[in-house]
């Protein structure tokens, strides 16, 4: 054996255990050729202690270099030389932990006499509740001796691995370690990686790559294609052994989608080589004045439609003609007030007005239907007073006085109403002051029946309410 071929990492790592074996050696030595007992703070002599002790440490020392020494020689000598092989790390130390275990079981039979047979059948209780600790340990040392067995992968590779890809940079009895393509270091347990679906992209063999392109519509796919192989096939790194060619992979909304696919032996350096072939791809289309695709909206002027109420200002006009209270009015008046009247649209169930609310307009019912609730102590907290239909109005009071809504109206059905404001009607009651008292006595005549109803104590005078109407309206 020429020691002067091994790696001196290999001599320094071995180096050591073997100098503090001969330090214990001699240490032993030194203490069996004393003959007077050994006595430290009054503890009984610890002669025979220190001798076991230094012998089995000078032993243990010993064996380890001699496990470095043998796994040196085998694996970075001998292995090397003639068959010009890396052994896997893997194999390595599943080689040492045996010839461990081996010499130090004959270790402990022949100088301590301890047979490890023994221990191992009277201990079987506690090598169970060992396992059952180690069971992550063993299932990563296993998984690992099976994909080596396999020879899934080997160092270099290339190893996809559920949301992990890298090169396979070392595999140990625990874990297997590659090299992300960020440059980060991501270790898997070797027991994940035997249940996860493995993609392997071995390193020296021809391993296919497709590259997405796209291209403008209105250049013939027969150009496309010649062009697209011919820059990819001269990239470094694209391999020789198999032509590189482009196809036709679908249409898209804006452009043509062609895809490039070449072979290369080196998976790991794809970043690299699908850079290179998109700049060759700009050059080579650039010469031949191809423009790459840009995405086409197409756009179309909007014209909206004329907003148009439902209800025309004729109907508007019509419908007002037809209430009550607003009889008094000439036409001229009604079409002005129509004119100003503003057009709501209510949904089933919906409340137009609130009992106690702050209100200055009156509203007229010109489709659907509205319930006139009073609140009290039922359990519905409500009852019904009246229903509204077509034609009628609510609200009156509060357009000519002021004062808060004294009723909640919601709609039964859907519900267009019209709504007349305090300012439409100020203009025409300031040229016409004596409308004032005839609207108030058609007002009063309407609610004498849910006056009725609610059972007020007094109805208010005719007089006072012009009263109010007027200082309402500033009259």
């Amino acid at each position: 054996m020429n020691i002067k071929t091994l790696r001196r990492t290999d001599l320094w790592r071995s180096s050591v255990p073997l100098t503090l074996s001969a330090g214990f050696f001699v240490l032993n030595r030194l203490v069996h050729f004393r003959k007077k007992p050994i006595v430290v703070n009054g503890l009984d002599d610890l002669r025979p202690l220190i001798l076991e002790g230094s012998r089995f440490l000078a032993l243990a020392a010993l064996i380890i270099f001699v496990v470095r020494l043998v796994d040196a020689v085998v694996f970075d000598l001998l292995m090397r030389r003639r068959r010009e092989v890396v052994a896997p790390q893997l194999l390595r130390q599943i080689v040492s932990i045996a010839v461990y275990l081996l010499l130090f079981a004959s270790a402990l039979k022949t100088f301590f006499d301890y047979d490890v047979k023994t221990a191992l059948t009277t201990g079987a209780v506690l090598a169970a509740v060992i396992g059952l600790a180690l069971q992550d340990t063993l299932g990563n040392l296993f998984g690992g001796i099976a994909m080596h067995m396999e020879g899934s992968f080997n160092v270099g590779d290339v190893l996809h691995s559920g949301d992990y890809v890298g090169v396979v940079e070392s595999v140990t009895w625990r874990a297997t370690r590659i090299r992300g393509f960020n440059n980060q270091v991501i270790v898997l347990p070797n027991s994940v990686i035997a249940r996860e679906r493995l993609e392997v992209f071995p390193r020296g063999r021809l391993t296919a790559r497709v590259l997405p392109l796209s291209v403008d519509y209105n250049i013939p796919p027969a150009t496309v294609i010649g062009i697209l192989s011919q820059a990819a096939a001269h990239v470094d790194g694209v391999a020789r052994d198999l032509p590189c060619f482009a196809r036709v992979a679908s249409f898209a909304d804006s452009a043509v989608i062609y895809e490039i696919k070449y072979h290369t032996r080196d998976y790991s350096d794809r970043d690299r080589i699908d850079a290179d072939i998109r700049k060759g791809v700009w050059y080579a289309l650039h010469r031949n004045k191809i423009a790459f695709a840009t995405p086409i909206r197409a756009y179309q002027q909007y014209t909206p439609p004329d907003v148009q109420h439902a209800i025309s200002a004729d109907d508007v006009r019509l419908r007002l003609s037809e209430v009550d209270v607003l009889s008094p009015l000439t036409d001229e008046a009604r079409a002005t007030i129509a004119a100003a009247t503003r057009i709501h649209f209510y949904s089933k169930g919906e409340t137009i007005l609130r009992h106690g609310a702050a209100g200055d307009s009156m509203f007229v019912v010109h489709a659907g239907t509205a319930s006139v609730r009073l609140p009290d102590d039922s359990p519905e907290g409500w009852h019904e007073v009246a229903q509204l239909g077509p034609g009628t109005v609510f609200g009156e009071m509060a357009l000519l006085t002021g004062e808060t809504r004294t009723a909640d109206v919601i709609a039964l059905t859907d519900v267009t109403a019209l709504e007349i404001g305090k300012d439409s009607l100020q203009p025409i009651l300031h040229g016409h002051p004596e409308l004032a008292s005839v609207i108030t006595a058609k007002v009063l005549h309407r609610r004498g029946h849910l006056d009725a109803i609610r059972s007020e104590e007094a109805e208010e005078e005719e007089t006072t309410i012009v009263s109010r109407v007027k200082a309402w309206f500033g009259l």
